[in-house]
């Protein structure tokens, strides 16, 4: 149906005469085809891009914002993180020292890539138009947070079940983001 109402189109506007009604017709939005060998008018679809369109619809209800079972879900994301401070400082000392193994590889393919470390802090200067990267350990939140020139500032906190680096937001990988920033302004890729 669709193939031969495209060709009866490219038919009536290849016609000057019948390309007039097309246009006025689209500018109306009521199409009318003319079927091929008769010469009657054939109504198509008054709306046919509403129709065909790909839009989400809204939930019913005067409120804005998310519906009760939607709030709900969003608490269930977050993840429970570790609250032990000797536990989490271990964790975080060690995920720190892993990152900077796995980055040390990168200074050879890259011209700038200075890595500095601290007992509480992680940085990684690139060239001056990329920007720096920073680890910081923060032991009374129980947090790390992660600053890169693409993404910008997120907190990260060990999942108590799974002990892997994750925003306390939405769950989402430390390392996951680092690689992603990291790959789009540098050469190598992290050994994580």
């Amino acid at each position: 149906f669709f193939f031969c109402l495209l060709v009866e189109c490219v038919v009536l506007y290849s016609v000057p005469m019948l390309r007039q009604c097309f246009i006025a017709s689209r500018a109306t939005k009521s199409l009318i085809l003319t079927c091929p060998g008769a010469f009657k008018p054939m109504p198509m679809f008054a709306n046919a891009s509403r129709h065909l369109s790909l839009r989400r619809r809204r939930k019913r209800g005067g409120k804005f914002g998310p519906s009760k079972e939607n709030r709900d879900s969003v608490a269930l994301n977050r993840p429970d993180k570790v609250t032990n401070r000797v536990e989490f400082a271990v964790a975080a000392q060690n995920f720190l020292d892993r990152i900077e193994v796995a980055l040390g590889p990168m200074k050879k393919c890259n011209d700038v890539f200075i890595i500095t470390r601290d007992a509480k802090m992680l940085s990684i200067e690139l060239e001056p138009a990329c920007g720096e990267y920073s680890f910081e350990i923060f032991e009374d939140n129980c947090i790390i947070a992660l600053q890169t020139p693409i993404s910008g500032k997120f907190s990260y906190v060990l999942k108590s079940d799974t002990k892997e680096w994750v925003n306390q937001e939405d769950g989402h990988s430390c390392e996951g983001l680092l690689v992603r920033d990291l790959i789009r302004q540098c050469k190598g890729v992290p050994k994580l």
